[in-house]
């Protein structure tokens, strides 16, 4: 173990103490990264309603999901990870991002744990609310005490305090976010931007559009149906794509509905969650044959649209979801389908 190293692993005992402890040892620069003094060596951002201080750049990362991850790549920051963790096989994950991420260490398919966090030297998580973090056990909070920084995504606050809308901007803003803290704003820059202008693109098509067809997200269950309210993003996904979630009037994020109410709401598609078991096509396979819903328009018509876990959730590859559902929805439309993954390219 060299001098710099050494100074990484004595300076991560000493908890809160652990930058300062490393300026004193005069071996900062083999530890972390400062931010510029242009920047006041300190960087605020929002973060579900209050203001998280940042003081140095991080280099040793670990994201927590899926979706997450994506973020993260889609930023060209695979060399910074250290691990990642949260990819079940249930979830399906995109085979390009399986084959980028071939290089890191998976840590857990399951949860994040503290000591596998510790023991990578870690300077930052990035997760969120129900996407690792949770109340009581994992939490941002616990790992500031450790000196270890955190980011929770914008979609995630509603599970821990009001919110009063959710769009595609929410991950845009995410990704902006991370590309401050990361100090990679001028080479994510371009990427961003086309990001934002497919969004605006797609929503310029399905704005003005009259004719909204109703649409189901259909999540998992059997005796009752998962699926998302308001402020999962889904929704955002649904309304971008213009159509309208039939539970759009339910004030909460995934949430438990009735086939009662399915029948009611008589939706013209349904959206499949490609995730746990069964996979989507047994999942299409059990609505088609439920009884009861023989008469729902898009059980009659068979118009299902299958989305990978990853990708209903906030992530890169969202407005090209939103893309995929428009051009179902709204065939007389001409809509392009981009994979974000291309722009880094």
């Amino acid at each position: 173990m060299n001098h710099a190293t050494a100074c990484c692993h004595l300076c991560r005992s000493l908890l809160g103490w652990r930058a300062l402890s490393c300026v004193l040892l005069g071996l900062l620069a083999g530890c972390e990264q400062p931010r510029a003094a242009a920047q006041n060596s300190m960087l605020s951002i929002d973060q579900c309603g209050s203001a998280y201080s940042y003081e140095r750049v991080p280099q040793r990362a670990i994201s927590h999901d899926s979706n997450i991850t994506e973020m993260l790549l889609f930023l060209g920051l695979r060399d910074r990870l250290v691990g990642y963790s949260g990819f079940s096989a249930e979830k399906g994950t995109n085979a390009t991002v399986l084959e980028m991420l071939k290089p890191v260490a998976n840590l857990s398919t399951l949860n994040l744990n503290f000591e596998t966090i510790l023991g990578t030297q870690a300077d930052i998580v990035v997760a969120g609310w129900g996407y690792g973090f949770r109340e009581g056990k994992m939490t941002p909070k616990l790992l500031k005490e450790y000196g270890i920084d955190s980011y929770v995504i914008t979609e995630s606050c509603v599970r821990v305090g009001a919110q009063k809308s959710i769009s595609l901007q929410d991950t845009l803003l995410d990704l902006r976010n991370l590309a401050r803290i990361f100090d990679v704003e001028s080479a994510t820059h371009t990427r961003i931007s086309q990001l934002e202008s497919a969004r605006a693109d797609l929503a310029g098509q399905t704005t003005p559009l009259k004719n909204r067809p109703r649409v189901f997200v259909y999540d998992s269950g059997t005796k009752v149906p998962l699926t998302s309210g308001v402020f999962a993003t889904p929704q955002a996904i649904v309304e971008l794509a213009g159509g309208r979630n039939i539970f759009e009037d339910i004030q909460s994020s995934w949430v438990h509905a009735s086939w009662e109410a399915v029948v009611e709401r008589n939706p013209e598609w349904i959206v499949i969650i490609d995730y746990r078991t069964p996979n989507a096509q047994g999942k299409i396979d059990f609505l088609l044959q439920k009884a009861g819903l023989e008469d729902v328009e898009a059980i009659r018509k068979k118009q299902f649209l299958v989305i990978p876990y990853a990708e209903a959730t906030p992530s890169p590859y969202n407005i090209m979801q939103a893309q995929r559902l428009a051009k179902a929805l709204h065939p007389q439309l001409d809509i392009k389908i981009q994979d974000p993954m291309s722009l880094l390219q």
